[in-house]
């Protein structure tokens, strides 16, 4: 292969690259997993079997006590047999079985929305969660238009199904797995099966509470402990599970309690990449914060989606490096790109309470369900094992955050506070390019971007536009620097380009002379590569689309929001930027989306290929005239136009249609910009102008980019004029 052939292949190989490995980091699928059903594991990895805690039992025999920070309604139930003291250690255990009702309970309601932020049903299996449906968010843009007319307007009520549901139970090994629902108890090491609808007995209901119980009973029907579960719905996005083990005996016994955690949620309909993610709150060891000062910490450590599937039962805390760093659990959640279903320790509503679970959660291990597309991941929570004294009660009450990852609400409400949970909120499009993600700029651009929608503009389409002319605005001295270097440079070029044609035929086989003449060649007429900034500007901005990338993907404010106040929707109900979260459906939108090659498709969209067509102007009529001095440099530009044109609009062809958006404006302003400069460039002397070789020499340039080039020639005329010195010195021996 020829030199002049693999200049051009190069190019081709490195643009084929990038793209495959872009591609492969945001479009790339799951690891499918061809293992079968599994069930929470017996024990997690990480536990020590005989390990026994007794700090956390609580001393109480009225299990209708308060909790220090929900008041939970009072229970009356009916009063168990005391099992006799005399008996010998407890052989078989069984858990008494109930009568089953088929009723379903609801707390909650989706039609009072202005009273209730969800609906939340339970049902009997493990004395758990059914489904959490959201009264005021909605699956669809469609469904949030019919839901506010016929609440403004009245007529006939839209499907319950238009409105988020945030999870639901699910088939697990034959049995229903409710969501957090109770899974296990073992009582000196008697595995006692809690899933069972049989088992549990609804004691008590209310507006916003419900009672379950389950009895623990020996060989000859004696009570040897009951459990109770009493839900409480907040009018928040917040429930209350007062949970309790009663030891109703004079002996001690042994206890290990085992639910259902925060499983994998739904996928978003409109997604561009599935960003489905497992999280945890810690909090520092005693050694490096004895006095519990410090926040509590939740970077470091995270499962992706696909991370949290290659092992089918995998034990997600504690980890050797938690276990090593001392690290003890606060908050356990599951997010997807806009809400969270999170545990947490239960703290009151001025923030006091101790932060810390893990005397309630130990461990965290999780199971999957189903393979490639389907997989769903379960996760249990593990309790300590636990010595509970005779007449003792175990308390194992947690609360629970179902809701959106939106920060008014973490950022200023208790004891989301507390427990720093606005960290859940999380602009970064994978773990592998967090350091691409610029955080701290996604943000700042959130904290601007709302400023200008809720006190400048009042329309997210319009706040975009106005944060372009403000970037646009700061990086103009720097693009109008840039354009005036790109002219001068490029005229110089064409200019030298008949003598560079000559140092090459002269010196053929010398390319590093030829170099070396031609930096000598472009001295003599005053110009350097450094004083070309080049695409510095676009570099500058790279950094501003990658975060408001991240900002507009995963910002739930901006979910479902459409631009321009909503008057493409006026006109017949035209799906065109009524979500700026999403592709802007010019053409309509699908009613199930399609996955085509690397997207996922969701309607026909014009954005991405009207900023094909503005990069296509920018490049034919804005551009410099080409300086490249080689058929080789030519065809890389030629490719690097292409990609532009081409690869770029397609990577974003279903990407939000807020950054989409974004794009098209400031290349579209770029464009208007570019014709000023040019038109100022017009009016100064730009042609090139032979330096004298005096000054040349002696006087250096004032800005930093010709000290550099000037230093650089220095160094290479002695580096040059050194070499000929050892060889006459050879000579001359």
């Amino acid at each position: 292969m020829t030199p002049q052939a693999r200049r051009r292949l190069i190019p081709l190989l490195v643009v084929f690259l990038a793209g495959s490995v872009l591609s492969v980091l945001i479009f790339g699928p799951k690891k499918p997993n061809d293992s079968q059903n599994q069930p929470i594991p017996e024990s997690p990895v990480a536990v020590a079997e005989n390990d026994v805690v007794e700090n956390n039992v609580v001393e109480k025999t009225n299990t209708e006590e308060k909790s220090a920070a929900v008041e939970t309604p009072k229970v009356a139930p009916a009063e168990p047999k005391v099992a006799n003291t005399n008996l010998k250690p407890f052989e078989i255990l069984s858990l008494k079985k109930h009568s089953i009702s088929s009723d379903p309970i609801i707390l909650g309601s989706l039609t009072d929305y202005k009273n209730w932020k969800m609906e939340v049903v339970f049902a009997s299996d493990g004395a758990g969660i059914t489904s959490i449906r959201f009264s005021d968010i909605y699956e669809t843009v469609d469904g949030k238009l019919a839901w506010n007319q016929f609440r403004e307007s009245g007529g006939e009520q839209p499907s319950f199904e238009k409105l988020y549901l945030l999870a639901t139970s699910d088939v697990f090994n034959d049995h229903v797995a409710t969501v957090l629902g109770a899974y296990q108890v073992v009582i000196n090491d008697q595995k006692l099966s809690l899933t069972s609808s049989d088992v549990w007995s609804v004691t008590n209901t209310t507006e916003n509470s419900v009672s379950f119980e389950a009895n623990i009973v020996d060989a000859n029907e004696n009570n040897i402990a009951v459990i109770q579960r009493i839900w409480t719905l907040g009018d928040g996005y917040e429930l209350h599970v007062a949970q309790t083990i009663k030891n109703l005996t004079g002996q001690e016994f042994t206890v290990r309690w085992l639910q259902y955690g925060p499983s994998t949620l739904t996928v978003d309909r409109s997604r561009y990449m599935d960003r489905r993610r497992f999280r945890f709150g810690w909090e520092l060891s005693d050694e490096f914060d004895p006095d519990h000062a410090a926040p509590i910490q939740s970077v470091d450590f995270l499962y992706e989606f696909t991370d949290a599937t290659k092992d089918s039962a995998e034990t997600l805390w504690p980890t050797e490096e938690t276990t090593e760093g001392g690290f003890k659990l606060s908050w356990f959640a599951s997010t997807n790109r806009y809400f969270s279903l999170a545990v947490m320790p239960n703290i009151n509503d001025e923030g006091k309470g101790n932060r810390i679970i893990t005397d309630k959660i130990e461990s965290i291990t999780s199971s999957v369900k189903g393979a490639n597309e389907d997989q769903f991941i379960l996760t249990g929570l593990w309790s300590p094992a636990t010595s509970v004294a005779g007449g003792a009660t175990y308390d194992l009450t947690m609360s629970v955050y179902a809701g959106p990852l939106q920060r008014s609400v973490l950022d200023n409400k208790q004891p989301y506070i507390a427990l720093n949970m606005r960290e859940m909120v999380l602009y970064q499009m994978s773990s592998m390019c967090a350091i691409c993600t610029f955080q701290w700029l996604a943000d700042f651009l959130g904290v601007v971007l709302t400023t200008l929608d809720q006190y400048v503009v009042f329309d997210w389409g319009l706040a975009i536009i106005l944060l372009v002319l403000i970037v646009r605005g700061i990086l103009h001295p720097i693009t109008k620097k840039s354009q005036i270097n790109m002219q001068r440079f490029g005229k110089v070029m064409q200019k030298l380009k008949p003598e560079i044609d000559k140092l090459k035929q002269k010196y053929p086989n010398d390319p590093k002379r030829v170099q070396s003449e031609q930096m000598v060649l472009m001295q003599k007429y005053g110009v350097n590569p450094f004083q070309m900034l080049g695409c510095l500007p676009m570099f500058l901005q790279m950094p501003i689309w990658i975060a408001l990338y991240a900002l507009l993907y995963f910002m739930f404010d901006i979910r479902q929001q459409p631009a321009f106040f909503g008057i493409f929707q006026m006109l017949g109900d035209w799906p065109f930027l009524a979500d700026l979260s999403s592709a802007d459906h010019f053409f309509g939108k699908f009613d199930t989306p399609t996955h085509f090659l690397l997207w996922n498709i969701t309607g026909i969209n014009v954005l991405p290929i009207l900023m094909g067509a503005i990069f296509f102007i920018q490049q034919k009529y804005m551009s410099p005239q080409s300086m490249a001095t080689s058929p080789e440099q030519a065809s890389q530009q030629k490719i690097m136009r292409i990609m532009m044109v081409v690869l770029f609009p397609m990577m974003l062809y279903s990407a939000p249609s807020g950054l989409t958006l974004y794009i098209l404006t400031s290349s579209s302003v770029g464009i208007i910009e570019s014709k000023r400069i040019r038109k100022h460039i017009d009016e100064l002397p730009l042609e090139p102008q032979t330096a004298s070789p005096t000054s040349a020499k002696n006087k250096k340039s004032k800005d930093k980019q010709g000290r550099a080039w000037t230093d650089a020639m220095e160094a290479r005329r002695k580096k040059v004029q050194n070499k000929a010195k050892k060889r006459n010195f050879k000579k001359r021996d």
